[in-house]
């Protein structure tokens, strides 16, 4: 199945598809318009995974001199709550108070309290250690090593690295269906690597056809999907048990970031080029088509509230360097707040 791009789709359409009047339940969301409604500035630098805890109502953003805060409530941005090396994840562990970041110039995560920034750990990881991911039913956290091409697993209640699986090529984003399975997005293989958590042995590599550069991915543990975004313009969904393909859908440049929102049923997927894209998704599995809505360039990443369905981007504008090089523009780093 290819859903093809209708960039122009009306807002009326878009009421269609994210209100809930689709057939077979494939859209449960209750509102049809998605729009920038706020911005907190920031310090500029690198930035890299957003996460946000909802019950504290509180911003965590990856950057390159440690981790971000946001105060929702009181506005305050505290550019170096943790400090770190070139951090990418800020991983919120459920159940507890505890936060991982991955330090990527270090090649260690650090596992500290989320609401006082003590540091519980430092532990060290694979080369280059980027996305993070949390298994509540082990008590496993995972980290991703681009260079060493590994995973890290940590266990919790030790706070230290336990074992080391090589999945055969570069890493990014993971997710675990709760069950036993952990899946890892392979962005130079184009492929997902699933993986045993209890016996720590890859099992499975799922081909992801028409997909470059898989990086952010989703799960859905209604339809046992995933949902992986890819560079070249398209998300894959396959099945997680067998790797069928089950669709794909068009989606702009440079994707980064998925999300599967499991009570509206919505799949969001942020991109480099400056837009949101949301489509709905059937208990079957089957993705409706995606509507764009826009953001601002370079906001590829993003965290969700599951509470309010507010959607946290963090960005900053890029322009080519006399050397052919992008670079981050002076004074543009914020973080978005995207709410339906």
């Amino acid at each position: 199945m290819h859903l093809t791009n209708r960039s122009q789709i009306s807002n009326a359409l878009l009421t269609l598809l994210i209100a809930g009047a689709a057939a077979g339940g494939i859209a449960q969301g209750k509102s049809a318009s998605y729009s920038v409604v706020d911005r907190f500035p920031g310090p500029d630098g690198g930035y890299d995974y957003i996460s946000v805890d909802s019950a504290a109502q509180r911003v965590f953003v990856g950057r390159e001199d440690g981790v971000m805060t946001i105060d929702l409530a009181s506005r305050k941005v505290t550019p170096a709550f943790v400090a770190g090396e070139d951090v990418a994840a800020v991983l919120i562990i459920p159940g507890t108070p505890l936060m991982l970041s991955t330090n990527g110039d270090a090649n260690t995560a650090t596992l500290f309290d989320r609401n006082t920034g003590a540091v519980r750990a430092t532990i060290p990881t694979g080369k280059e250690p980027d996305a993070a991911q949390y298994d509540e039913r082990s008590g496993t956290l995972f980290v991703m090593n681009g260079e060493s091409e590994d995973i890290t697993f940590i266990d919790l209640k030790k706070a230290a690295a336990v074992a080391t699986v090589a999945v055969g090529g570069k890493p990014e984003a993971a997710a675990s269906d709760g069950k036993g399975r952990l899946y890892v997005n392979i962005e130079d293989k184009a492929e997902i690597a699933a993986i045993d958590i209890a016996s720590r042995r890859l099992v499975a590599h799922f081909k992801l056809p028409q997909c470059d550069e898989p990086t952010g991915l989703a799960y859905d543990a209604a339809s046992h999907s995933l949902i992986s975004a890819c560079h070249n313009h398209v998300a894959k969904v396959i099945d997680a048990g067998t790797g069928a393909d089950k669709g794909t859908v068009a989606i702009g440049q440079g994707a980064d970031g998925a999300i599967f929102d499991a009570e509206r049923r919505l799949v969001y997927v942020s991109c480099m080029d400056g837009t949101l894209w949301i489509f709905p998704l059937s208990r079957d599995g089957k993705a409706g088509e995606a509507a764009k809505r826009s953001t601002a360039h370079g906001a590829r990443t993003e965290a969700l509230d599951v509470k309010t369905g507010r959607l946290y981007l963090p960005r900053s504008e890029y322009k080519l360097g006399a050397d052919g090089e992008r670079k981050r523009v002076p004074g543009t780093f914020e973080v978005l707040v995207v709410s339906p």
